[in-house]
């Protein structure tokens, strides 16, 4: 099969497709024929060295695609040849196959096109996670979502104020906070501006935040953080702005500094909460996971919503959409046919 095996640590350019061996089926695994995959900010983390929960050089790079299950382990009980699902991996999905365990294999939306699909699973289950399993999100809450023309802000926008809360969206750029208001944002602020912070507590005024959907870091987390309100809780799903350089101290130390963190005393002063979730933690557990994933799916199926698709690649051009993602001049999700 082809597959972007990553043999090194460098720029988008090092990727390409190469020809490995197709994966073999374990036991308690199915075998998927891959049709689309969605790309992930941590996989251009990944592909710099940057991302801790990366394994072992080398590997097949990509952690979610939808496709159709080609062959089943003996000891798989309940899937079929030829359903569609969805996959989460840490590693694996920029293949035309992939093996994975068969709970990590969720049924995709029949609703959905394949690129909708690939579009859905990561940055869906992290929006709806992050508010409503960690934030717990009421309808009652202002909600603020940063980066929110992107996969996880989007998703966060279309779930938030179809939840019937009030959103505040946050963005780069003017067409973003455009898409962000399109998609159900009330109030939008441009952290690109000069003052952004000021502009942000003028925008949310006395009453504050009562939940933050945070994936950028640095100076935008710390403006999220300063407009909380009692009991306001603010969940970190990523941190967009960490770029620093191996063995470079001052990148390092940049690095460092403009992680997201919360002092104990404003905390407690206000009554506030710092939360974070990571999904790839959570795939060992289906326990947890499928329960979820049924609440999720029914809600956006309930209430219509379809995922974002910004730009579609074929898998040859892995290197151009990496380029796109790391630009930060993509809206939506980007995705990649095969």
């Amino acid at each position: 099969m082809r597959a972007v095996v990553l043999r090194r640590h460098g720029p988008a350019e090092i990727l390409s497709l190469e020809s490995v061996p197709d994966p073999t089926t374990g036991s308690e695994q199915v075998l998927v024929a891959v049709e689309a995959i969605g790309l992930n900010f941590a996989e251009v983390l990944s592909r710099k060295g940057l991302y801790g929960w990366s394994p072992d050089l080398p590997y097949v790079l990509g952690m979610e695609a939808v496709g159709v299950i080609e062959e089943i382990g003996d000891r798989v009980e309940g899937r079929e040849i030829g359903e569609r699902v969805l996959v989460a991996s840490q590693f694996g999905s920029y293949a035309e196959k992939i093996a994975v365990t068969a709970s990590a294999a969720l049924p995709a939306l029949d609703s959905y096109t394949p690129e909708e699909n690939a579009a859905f699973g990561v940055n869906y289950m992290t929006a709806w996670v992050s508010l409503l399993e960690m934030a717990r999100m009421r309808h009652t809450d202002r909600v603020l979502v940063t980066a929110a023309a992107g996969g996880v802000g989007t998703a966060a926008v279309q779930i938030a104020s179809s939840f019937g809360c009030e959103v505040v969206a946050l963005a780069s750029s003017d067409a973003k906070l455009q898409l962000a208001r399109n998609l159900g944002a009330t109030d939008t602020v441009c952290y690109g501006n000069i003052g952004f912070p000021d502009q942000l507590l003028d925008t949310v005024g006395s009453r504050g935040i009562d939940v933050a959907l945070e994936t950028v870091g640095g100076h935008v987390f710390k403006a999220c953080a300063d407009c909380l309100a009692p009991f306001g809780r603010i969940v970190v799903a990523g941190y967009a702005e960490l770029d620093y350089k191996l063995w470079n101290p001052i990148s390092l130390w940049r690095a460092w500094r403009g992680m997201p963190r919360m002092s104990m005393e404003s905390m407690y002063r206000g009554s506030k909460g710092l939360l974070s979730t990571h999904l790839g933690y959570l795939v060992p557990y289906p326990e947890i996971v499928r329960p979820v994933w049924d609440r999720l799916t029914t809600f956006v199926e309930e209430h219509k919503i379809r995922p974002i698709v910004g730009h579609v690649f074929q898998l040859a051009d892995v290197a151009e959409a990496h380029q796109l993602m790391e630009s930060r001049g993509s809206m939506g999700k980007i995705v990649m046919r095969v």
